[in-house]
């Protein structure tokens, strides 16, 4: 049996549930080990996006899958052929929209894979017997989403709920 992007979706679904379990059976973890733990299942719910988006890609028979790295370009690849569908439009509404999961998700996931910024260059000539000020309560970067066990199980289940919809939907026709 060959590998299909649906079973793909299911098992990043299926260890991002197995993850969350692990973070809920013992909340008392150690900083780094909950972190990596919160980390790894965000990255396996937005792996399990990344091969939904490629499952209606394939659904919609978009030939360049690889090319389809996000929901903007499964909206521009259907564009491309004249088509438009209700998933992908849902899926980029929850996406642009504030507060959603997929946005929160689609960010959180955004700000792990993002490189630090290069440090700003200091000027050369300072003055002299002076010690310079730094403001340490002003950060160019936005901080991460606090992520619970409980956010990232409402995340998963969201995420089921519409995959689960979106395939019988697209099944009837």
């Amino acid at each position: 049996m060959s590998i299909s992007h649906l079973s793909l979706v299911n098992q990043k679904l299926a260890y991002a549930s197995a993850i969350i379990r692990l973070l809920n059976e013992q909340p008392t973890r150690q900083l780094l080990e909950h972190q990596a733990l919160v980390d790894a299942a965000a990255f396996h719910l937005a792996m399990g996006l990344h091969f939904y988006l490629r499952e209606l890609a394939e659904h919609y028979r978009i030939k360049n899958l690889s090319a389809i790295n996000s929901v903007q370009d499964l909206v521009a690849a259907l564009q491309q052929l004249n088509s438009t569908s209700s998933e992908s439009s849902e899926l980029l509404s929850l996406t642009e929209a504030n507060d959603t999961w997929l946005n929160q998700l689609t960010g959180y996931y955004a700000q792990l894979s993002k490189s630090p910024q290069k440090p700003k260059e200091k000027k050369a000539f300072k003055q002299e017997n002076l010690i310079e000020l730094v403001e340490l309560t002003q950060s160019d970067e936005t901080p991460l989403l606090k992520l619970t066990p409980e956010l990232l199980l409402s995340w998963l289940d969201s995420f089921r709920a519409l995959v689960i919809r979106q395939r019988d939907t697209s099944a009837e026709y």
